[in-house]
């Protein structure tokens, strides 16, 4: 009954229960209450039967182990907000530029401006032609590409120029109509569907294309996660951004 009565009149002492109430809201014990308990326990220890070398010092290494995880957990926790506000800047320096969203095959044509594309063309394909469908369904052009090898193919268009792999590709100019100084008319501003087909080790396949849209806001959400605002209406997330282009 006495031993009982001292640790008491110790957790009266150090108030670690009313301490515990404060500082904590669950029933876990910080290393506040952890090191004040051990101090106490040595203060009401019995003199003629003091605590054991080893038992001591393997509570001493408790003790560091419960720091040690709070001050990972600590570290931790400002690391993700720094990643957090690192990738908000650079969210933020997009506003205005076109990115390649994966998976989106379409994108909005602007007078003057470009569109960026891209597509993972597989081992052995040949016979390659890119197409490109209006907002009607139409396809407006069907260009040839021919061979090209395996791996990332990129491409931008500007409503009549179509550059792919940094060349100049094929295109029929013939169907345009020219300006007063026979300059080319491009095809009008608007919504545009792309499409690579060709053969794969003599297989007709359609490869995947990811096209670009223009960031015009960032947004911060409440879990901290980014929100890319598009000029199509859509929204994506910094992980669903392929590859960023230049500022339009």
């Amino acid at each position: 009954m006495t031993d009982v009565n001292n640790v008491n009149s110790a957790l009266g002492q150090y108030d670690i229960g009313n301490k515990k109430k404060e500082e904590t809201s669950n029933d876990e014990l910080g290393k506040t209450e952890f090191l004040e308990l051990m101090i106490a326990k040595l203060n009401n220890q019995d003199p003629l039967k003091p605590q054991d070398d080893a038992q001591f010092i393997a509570e001493l290494a408790q003790f560091s182990t419960v720091e040690g995880i709070q001050n990972m957990s600590a570290g931790f926790e400002e690391l993700a907000t720094s990643y957090k506000s690192s990738q908000a800047l650079q969210a933020s320096s997009l506003v205005g530029g076109a990115v390649t969203i994966d998976g989106n095959t379409s994108s909005k044509l602007r007078h003057g401006e470009l569109v960026y594309g891209s597509a993972e063309i597989p081992s052995g394909s040949d016979n390659l032609f890119l197409q490109i469908e209006d907002s009607t369904g139409q396809i407006i052009e069907d260009v040839p590409l021919g061979y090209q090898p395996n791996g990332e193919l990129t491409f931008k268009w500007d409503g009549a120029n179509l550059e792919v792999n940094g060349e100049l590709a094929d295109i029929d100019y013939s169907k345009f109509e020219t300006d007063e100084n026979g300059n080319i008319i491009p095809h009008p501003a608007g919504d545009y569907t792309f499409r690579i087909q060709g053969s794969v080790v003599g297989q007709a396949q359609v490869m995947d294309v990811s096209m670009s849209d223009r960031v015009d806001s960032v947004t911060i959400l409440g879990n901290n996660d980014i929100q890319l605002n598009l000029a199509s209406g859509e929204t994506a997330t910094m992980a669903d951004v392929k590859q960023i282009n230049a500022v339009y």
